[in-house]
């Protein structure tokens, strides 16, 4: 029995030793997280401040740091921006599984509709959704500034994303080119050559299908003989047909020259054309095309 009394009475010696220090420890944090709260919004940082003078606000800080952190943490509340995140596919439908961050941190991972608290200041938000290249918009968010929505749109996979921002008081308008498959080259080009080798073929018909020069006629004047009993009409053909052994084969010749001259020139424009945020100030072809000729015109604007 005594010795049960002796250890009774050494823990409640320990207890009241103890609890004093745990008390100070406490009173310690609060009056560090009051600190760093203050020390978080001057520096801008308002999301930290809001989480520290929610610390020093709750039960276990004294009184009086209660109420100092609680008045300040409502003010740094009513600084605090908020961003609302969207994404669209290219025919303009919602997308929901994408990522965000913001400066290399994660603020979301799906896309719900509801307003994220950011720090004020200029900001790179990175939009990153399955099969798309990432989309990047860079804004300045005010302090202040309550559910700005910051909205995107993911184009097909590989080709320049456009990021978009609202007009107006809290929105703007930025774009990022991404990413792209064929460095961002359009069609036009391949459909010059499309037409250029088209033409070819139509040399090469033309001149497949010329005739053979007729006999009984003079190949330096293309003039023919009239033979025996031959009629009017076999007569003119036989006229007619001098004059395309001859004509035929060079038209279509030139038909070909052209053909060569415009397909060329579509490839020419194609590794020539700029692409992305180069098509301005570079430089630009344009490709022309006449009855017996063809080239292009090379230009540039700064």
């Amino acid at each position: 029995m005594t010795n049960v009394r002796t250890l009774l009475g050494l823990s409640i010696v320990v207890a009241s030793v103890l609890a004093p220090l745990r008390a100070s420890a406490d009173v310690q944090a609060c009056l560090a997280a009051s600190e760093k709260g203050q020390r978080g919004r001057a520096a801008g940082k308002l999301r930290e401040a809001r989480d520290q003078f929610l610390f020093c606000g709750s039960e276990g800080c004294p009184a009086m740091v209660r109420r100092d952190c609680a008045q300040w943490q409502g003010e740094v509340i009513g600084m605090l921006p908020s961003v609302v995140f969207g994404a669209k596919d290219k025919g303009g439908r919602d997308l929901f599984d994408v990522t965000v961050s913001m400066d290399g941190e994660t603020l979301v991972r799906k896309l719900d509709g509801k307003s994220v608290a950011v720090d004020p200041g200029p900001h790179t938000f990175k939009f990153e959704s399955a099969g798309a290249a990432p989309a990047i918009e860079r804004a300045l968010v005010k302090e202040g500034e309550k559910t700005r929505v910051i909205t995107v749109t993911f184009p097909d996979v590989g080709t320049a994303v456009v990021a978009e921002g609202p007009h107006g008081e809290g929105g703007d308008r930025g774009r990022q080119t991404a990413g792209t498959s064929e460095g961002g080259h359009t069609v036009f080009p391949w459909i010059v050559v499309g037409v250029g080798v088209a033409t070819v073929a139509a040399g090469v018909i033309v001149i497949a299908t010329s005739p053979a020069f007729p006999a009984g006629c003079i190949q330096a004047t293309q003039t023919c003989r009239r033979a025996d009993n031959e009629s009017d009409s076999d007569f003119a053909k036989r006229q007619k047909d001098a004059a395309r052994a001859e004509g035929q084969p060079i038209e279509g010749l030139i038909i070909g020259a052209v053909g060569l001259g415009v397909a060329a020139g579509g490839l020419l424009w194609h590794f020539l054309e700029p692409t992305g945020s180069e098509r301005t100030g570079a430089l630009r072809f344009t490709p022309w095309a006449g009855p017996a000729s063809a080239g292009g015109m090379v230009g540039a604007s700064f």
